[in-house]
């Protein structure tokens, strides 16, 4: 992850007094270094890349070449907050040949086999200085002049750029964006240099203002086909550079009414006048649709609708929080798309009898792959924020003792996040909303065939199954009792416990419209057991990543590797690794009241109330 501000210099006075001085916000600055740096950005013709919201720079040096792929995403706070993945080159290949990593899977994902073409070049003279605290480095500061060169058009400018360095925090880089900005009234530049080359290049000088930058690109890409999406997106684009609406007909193969009509929706709607699997970079000023506050089921629905309804609600919230979590700026936009597919999950595992599997078995099976991925970030977000709180009730002396595994961190996260972004930038998930979205906007998809009225009658509808689903789900945690009342329960048990727990949770969710309100305080005892049983799984990962650190000096290893030959010396992590192990002996000493909240009579007997009140 990049952490960067970035502010305008109006001239070079500004810039060499800020390349003079040698304290900044508090901060010791490091003298300078000058170097000169050529750029070469690349993408497909069609721009399937930025399309797509990221960047691909090609930059050589005496190491070699150095290829750089980034989200494209402008500030916010005056911070900009970027997902970057590098790999270094021998020499100047396509994609297909680079070495396996995840700056190549991700840009395979997005652009196939297309080739890499040279957008434009960008040369900048870059001063760079180390901001410390102490001993310390927190960031890099960079005084850049700027130049871009397209035919007979050039673009001068001047950036201070401070990058936070991994020891650097947030706050301390908040403190020198207010220092810059009331100090030496800097302004904060919301864009990055690849979008401000971009602009100033591609921006016709009679251009009609329609379209942003952004979906410039996507109708680009767009208008490579030719059927009436095509048409459609060079109409556009006729009309953002400036053509009369009736030349546009003419130019693309529509009548000036239908030009018109696609104008007004466009201006309406933005790029939902595609389908959604081409609108690869959505409009960040669009407005979000408005979600539904509950899946609207009845009790005289049959389950597989009252499936399709509940498979809905979560889908529409799993697409709301995506973005947010492919942009990774809230770790809780993550959780919340996370959140949604594992409801999904839930619900074809309650509702399996009653629909058809056969036909719901592929979006299952996307449903399970993407969760997965964002799983594997959502595990590591949650072992950094524990992590920092760990280290905020240190005394200052200490909270620098875990760096190692931090740098270790730092790296699988970024691994990580980049396998993620790469499936959800990919083909093969687009075509799932795509269609799984259309299946559930439609009533009556996944419906079994219904008993003839000659034959028995086979109970469907909600009002005649629900009794025996709740308890069927209550039954399946009280499975359990016997296996804990064992000497020694194996700690993978309590995590067995989980998922039964969080299964009655759901299923209780799902119907709670029509439990009312009495089903609340059912709910919220499964959550705490859920909780308390969450919080003792994350403890039993974080030490075995700690134990595997302390034998491998890595995040992970294969499990064939014999441990590292060189000694770990790691007192700090060692110390961590203790503090977690003594918070599984709490949590299972104050687990049997939680177990007993629903184990005991009074869950039951409140279930009892619940089903005879139906």
């Amino acid at each position: 992850m990049e952490i960067e501000a970035k502010f305008v210099l109006e001239d070079t006075a500004t810039l060499e007094q800020i390349a003079a001085l040698h304290h900044l916000a508090g901060f010791t600055v490091s003298s300078g270094k000058v170097k000169k740096i050529h750029d070469v950005y690349l993408d497909t013709a069609d721009r399937a890349l930025f399309a797509a919201g990221y960047t691909c720079r090609r930059r050589e040096g005496d190491g070699g070449i150095l290829v750089t792929v980034k989200h494209l995403g402008r500030a916010t706070d005056g911070i900009h907050r970027r997902e970057e993945f590098e790999i270094r080159l021998p020499t100047d290949q396509p994609p297909v040949d680079w070495e396996p990593s995840p700056a190549r899977d991700l840009v395979r994902n997005i652009s196939g086999n297309e080739k890499l073409e040279p957008l434009f070049e960008l040369d900048q003279t870059r001063r760079t200085r180390v901001i410390r605290r102490g001993k310390i480095s927190i960031a890099e500061l960079s005084l850049d002049a700027v130049k871009v060169k397209f035919g007979a058009r050039t673009l001068n400018f001047l950036e201070l750029e401070v990058e936070l360095l991994p020891l650097g925090t947030e706050e301390e880089l908040q403190a020198i964006v207010q220092h810059c900005q009331t100090k030496w009234s800097l302004r904060a530049e919301p864009r990055p240099k690849f979008e401000r080359a971009l602009e100033f290049l591609t921006t016709p000088t009679n251009a009609g203002g329609v379209l942003n930058l952004q979906e410039r690109a996507v109708c680009a890409k767009i208008a490579t086909q030719q059927n009436s999406l095509g048409r459609r997106a060079r109409a556009l684009l006729a009309l953002d550079a400036g053509a009369a609406t009736p030349d546009v007909g003419r130019q693309v193969g529509l009548s000036a009414r239908r030009v018109k009509y696609w104008l007004d929706a466009f201006q309406q709607k933005r790029l939902e006048i595609f389908p959604a699997r081409w609108r690869l970079l959505e409009d960040p000023a669009r407005p979000t649709p408005h979600l539904a506050l509950k899946p609207g089921l009845r009790m005289d629905d049959s389950m597989s609708e009252a499936a399709r309804k509940t498979l809905l609600f979560y889908f529409q919230r799993m697409v709301d929080h995506e973005a947010g979590a492919r942009a990774g700026k809230d770790i809780e936009e993550l959780h919340d798309m996370r959140v949604a597919i594992r409801r999904m999950r839930a619900a074809f595992r309650v509702f399996a009898d009653y629909v058809d599997m056969d036909t719901l078995k592929p979006f299952s099976k996307t449903l399970r792959r993407t969760g997965r991925a964002l799983g594997a970030v959502r595990d590591l977000d949650v072992f950094r924020l524990k992590t920092q709180h760990y280290l905020d009730a240190l005394p200052p002396s200490r909270q620098n003792e875990l760096e190692p595994l931090l740098a270790a961190w730092q790296s699988e996260h970024r691994a990580r996040r980049a396998e993620m972004l790469a499936h959800l930038v990919s083909e093969d998930y687009a075509r799932f909303k795509e269609t799984f979205g259309e299946f559930l906007d439609t009533p009556g998809a996944g419906a079994l065939p219904r008993a003839s009225a000659e034959e028995e009658p086979v109970p469907y509808r909600v009002r005649h199954i629900l009794p025996g689903v709740l308890f069927t789900s209550y039954a399946l945690v009280r499975a359990y009792d016997e296996r804990l009342s064992e000497a020694n329960v194996p700690l993978a048990r309590y995590h067995q416990l989980r998922i039964s727990s969080k299964r009655l949770r759901y299923t209780l969710e799902f119907f709670r419209e029509l439990l009312g309100g009495k089903a609340k305080p059912l709910i919220e005892r499964t959550k705490r057991l859920q909780d308390h049983l969450g919080n003792l799984q994350d403890a039993v990962v974080a030490c075995n990543v700690l134990r595997s650190f302390l034998m491998w000096g890595t995040w992970r290893h294969k499990s064939h590797e014999s441990p590292s030959a060189k000694i770990i010396v790691a007192p700090g992590v060692a110390a961590y690794l203790a503090a977690r192990q003594a918070e599984i002996q709490e949590l299972l000493k104050g687990f049997p009241p939680q177990w007993s909240d629903i184990s005991g009579t009074q869950f039951n007997q409140q279930l009892a109330a619940l089903v005879a009140a139906l």
